[in-house]
């Protein structure tokens, strides 16, 4: 196994685990309240200064992240760029970060195989 397929391997486990791991929080959100309901959701998320952290953060640092994601797709030409982006704004960032990350090595390593 090289680098790049050792690095796709841990971008694979990592988009897996943060869809898993967001989507059991999310079940078990829904069991608790009978359903999902975004405007609890969102006041359960920020009722604490540890929470208002987190969601501030993740807010912020996915923004960021997903502007990352299309300006350097766009650059590297990649093709489905689309799921990554739609996996961090349904799912989870925690999954379509990883998954952007584990497609652009996949590119990469492509390009890097057809120019020898």
């Amino acid at each position: 196994m090289n680098g790049s397929q050792g690095r796709q391997l841990i971008y694979l486990l990592l988009t897996i685990s943060g869809t898993v791991l967001t989507q059991r929080a999310n079940w078990q959100f829904i069991q608790e309240n009978g359903g999902f309901a975004l405007g609890e959701f969102i006041a359960q998320a920020g009722a604490t200064a540890a929470g208002q952290s987190l969601s501030w953060d993740l807010v912020i640092g996915a923004t960021a992240g997903v502007m990352a994601m299309i300006v350097e797709g766009r650059r590297l030409q990649m093709r489905h760029l689309q799921w990554p982006v739609l996996a961090s704004m349904l799912i989870a960032f925690a999954a379509g970060a990883p998954l952007f990350l584990l497609m652009r090595e996949r590119h990469l390593q492509q390009l890097e195989d057809a120019n020898g």
